[in-house]
């Protein structure tokens, strides 16, 4: 044996020599757009000096260096400089480098759809390059984006991430052609809700719309709102917002979706994250103190957004809602009034002036912002009102040959669409008679079933968009009522953000693929694109991420999605921890918002404060006998141990993910840490937040045992349950401000300031149950005692 192990050491070293000479030989051949922090490749653009093309070979420029810290030049086709590889960005016709290599048939621009990119490696001029390009602009950019995702950058809803830097970025080969399944595809923007956001948080969500290949930025607000100035019957439009916040808050006194003072002098927990003035507006409208001042700056604010938007590549559709709402001192007095919401308030379908509001709110808004792109009406709106009016009646009568056409419900239910369809056909026809060739929009809120009729009136070159309802039935699967329509744009609206759920990260992508169908029956019914519901950009990332994805690969599905996701942000080592927390969390979301037993868990976490309040039966516990409903409480017992039990298992379910996401740390990529530690606390605050809905049912069960203990007489039984009920209070309180300090950190993020802003206006609720448990407290001791309460 001695003998032969020489002979075998010398063979496993040739063996050794060879793998290392064939592995020195590969990395001679190995050719690099950058090494070592060099720049071995230049971008070319055509010498014939074309802006957009240039602005993109600065966007090449400036993210390969963050990657790689290599600068590339950029050089123009007729001066090349020798031994470098190449870049080549642009169309046949904006760069003579791309035309040559189409005319040579290394590459072919032909039939590509608008938007459409390719990248495709080749040998170019004797030497290797990399074609960045398309048939336009717009593509140009794109491909340029796709680029620079597959060497290593991640773009996102609300940032960009590099999870590794890369000083050796290896010539990549490349053939791919891409073009989006649908033509328009991108974001529906509620202003009124984010109103926090001024023309720096805009313009960086519209370049990152731009990066995921996203074209369309919509801007929604209601009427009466400061960004279309108009007249009725000899008055102004009074503003339906908040001074406060420079006209441009939600003006309502309810705490829900961040509706009250505008400032932040009512914080109690995080003050310090805020302006020392309270000021929480966009910085734009910080001076503005009147409502002319409001409407000028808003008409300032809004072009700027249009301008940018377009430098972009990004079109921008403008929509006021929801008819038949108007501002409320354009009201004739003779007017029928229903209720108040966001955008006024709300008047019969029949009743003239409302039309003749909204076609004077539709103008404005056309002739104050000429270089939008679209103009769209929100009809079918979130509340129904009655249709038996005379006034009404006498306006759908006209359009009682579409009942068939609608879903099959109650003579009633029908009335209240055909006015909704009505409506939305004779204020289309006024603005069309005025303005021929603007397009224009009608945009549904959960009413698919109008879809059909409004094809029949509206004429075929306005678009239809419906919002999807995810909690209504399968029976009133809403893609469906697509089907059929052809010959106009046709565009879905499902949900990024809702605006219910904003304190979590609401993941979207199992509801997207089996409740909605939202992409695949998109393309199956021939839609021509999706606009996804957006109130806000921070925590909303993996749901955008899908949907821009869907636009471009409608055979998505969650489970590739977030494989390929979970893998380019957070590094293959870390994929499978991070992949089931993230399916976790999903599954979490389905069991929350997908029932229709509850209407969005931030709908309760931001109304927990005023349900807190409430929480507790009131009683007239000084009368001499109780008056209790001994059945209804005993049952209200009941409900609230199920709903006791459910949060806690929500609240299970995000201490597991929890663990996985901290199991998955140490082997997330370094660049992508942070993102890794803010998907983390919007895990750990979210179950802290849930954790106060479970010790609110522990409260009311705790109380409503009191009461039914006093209504039987059981002293003991009473003080009992009167301190479980304290214990509850003490913890809900307690968990509450916790749950606002843990958002201090991140604060300094506009979404976060801006939830922690409305997780405060809960805090005064919770003081009214404290008070209020207190005299039940008091009377109950001052009775024992044998004194007079």
């Amino acid at each position: 044996m001695s003998t032969r192990m020489p002979c075998r050491g010398r063979l496993l070293g040739v063996v050794a020599a060879t793998f290392v000479l064939l592995v020195s030989q590969a990395s001679a051949q190995q050719q690099f757009l950058a090494k070592g922090g060099q720049a071995e490749a230049v971008i070319v653009v055509g010498h014939e000096g074309d802006n957009f093309d240039h602005w993109v070979a600065g966007e090449l420029q400036r993210y390969v260096e963050q990657l790689s810290g290599a600068e590339l030049s950029i050089v123009s086709s007729d001066r090349i400089p020798p031994q470098k590889l190449l870049i080549v960005v642009g169309s046949p016709e904006s760069n003579p480098l791309v035309a040559s290599a189409e005319e040579k048939e290394l590459v072919s621009f032909a039939g590509l759809k608008p938007g459409g990119l390719v990248l495709k490696t080749v040998d170019l001029e004797g030497r290797p390059a990399v074609l960045v390009g398309a048939g336009d602009e717009t593509g140009t950019m794109y491909a340029a984006y796709e680029l620079l995702e597959r060497l290593g950058i991640v773009f996102q809803l609300s940032n960009d991430i590099i999870p590794q830097q890369k000083p050796d970025l290896p010539l990549p080969s490349l053939d791919v052609r891409m073009e989006p399944a649908f033509k328009d595809r991108g974001m529906f923007c509620w202003h009124q809700i984010r109103w926090y956001m001024g023309l720096k948080e805009l313009r960086q969500e519209i370049d990152q719309l731009a990066k995921l290949k996203m074209n369309v930025f919509q801007f929604y607000w209601g009427i009466g709102g400061p960004w279309a100035e108009f007249s009725y019957d000899g008055k102004k439009a009074e503003i339906f917002g908040i001074k406060e916040s420079g006209f441009v808050a939600w003006a309502s006194d309810v705490v829900t979706w961040g509706r009250s003072s505008g400032t932040a002098d009512s914080v109690i927990v995080g003050r310090e994250c805020f302006r020392e003035d309270g000021y929480m507006g966009p910085p734009e409208f910080a001076n503005v103190q009147t409502q002319e001042e409001a409407y000028r700056t808003a008409r300032e604010f809004l072009r700027e957004v249009i301008r940018y938007a377009h430098s972009r590549k990004v079109q921008v559709w403008l929509a006021m809602g929801e008819t038949p709402y108007v501002p409320p001192n354009l009201i004739p007095p003779e007017s029928k009034k229903f209720r108040s919401f966001y955008c006024g308030t709300a008047i019969p379908h029949g009743d003239p002036a409302m039309l003749d509001i909204w076609e004077a709110a539709v103008q404005s808004m056309i002739e104050s912002y000429p270089e939008a792109d679209r103009y769209c009406v929100v009809s079918g709106p979130e509340h129904l009102f009655e249709a038996d009016l005379p006034q009404t009646q006498a306006l759908i009568r006209d359009y009682d040959h579409l009942r068939p056409l609608l879903p099959q419900k109650s003579k009633a239910d029908s009335d209240i669409d055909l006015a909704d369809v009505a409506v939305a056909d004779k204020l289309i026809r006024r603005i069309k008679d005025r303005y021929p060739e603007t397009k224009l929009g009608v945009q549904l809120i959960f009413r698919g079933g109008q879809l059909r009729p409004l094809d029949a009136v509206l004429p075929k070159d306005v678009a239809l968009m419906n919002m999807v309802n995810f909690r209504r039935p399968p029976s009133e699967y809403e893609m469906d009522y697509f089907d059929g329509i052809q010959g106009r744009d046709l565009l879905v609206w499902p949900r990024i953000t809702d605006d219910g759920c904003d304190l979590h990260m609401q993941l979207n992508a199992t509801l997207y693929d089996e409740r909605d169908n939202t992409i695949r029956d998109a393309v199956r019914y021939g839609l021509t694109g999706v606009l996804g519901q957006l109130h806000k950009s921070r925590g909303a990332e993996q749901s955008a991420q899908y949907i821009a994805e869907g636009a471009w690969n409608p055979d998505i599905s969650a489970q590739s999605f977030y494989q390929r996701y979970l893998r380019r942000l957070y590094g293959s080592d870390a994929l499978d921890l991070m992949l089931k927390a993230f399916l976790l969390l999903e599954a979490n979301e389905r069991e929350m918002g997908w029932d229709v037993r509850r209407v969005g868990v931030l709908l309760n976490i931001w109304k927990a404060g005023s349900n807190f309040a409430y929480l507790l039966r009131k009683v007239d516990y000084q009368a001499e006998k109780l008056e209790l409903d001994r059945q209804e409480v005993e049952k209200a017992i009941e409900v609230a141990e199920q709903r006791r039990e459910f949060w806690d298992d929500r609240v299970a379910d995000c201490r597991q993910a929890l663990g996985l996401l901290q199991q998955a740390r140490p082997k997330v990529l370094p660049g992508s840490l942070d993102e890794l530690d803010y998907v983390t606390y919007k895990t750990e605050n979210f179950a802290t937040a849930l954790e106060v809905l479970s010790a609110a049912e522990d409260a009311k069960i705790a109380f409503d045992g009191a009461l039914l203990a006093m209504s039987d007489g059981k002293a003991d039984e009473v003080d009992k349950q009167l301190e479980q009920t304290q214990t509850a209070v003490d913890r809900a309180d307690r968990l509450v401000r916790e749950a606002a300090e843990q958002m201090i950190p991140f604060a300094h993020i506009p979404t976060e300031r801006h939830i922690l802003w409305v997780f405060n206006n809960g805090f005064p609720f919770h003081e009214r149950a404290r008070a209020y448990l207190a005299e039940v407290v008091a009377f109950r001791k001052a009775e024992t005692q044998g004194e007079k309460p």
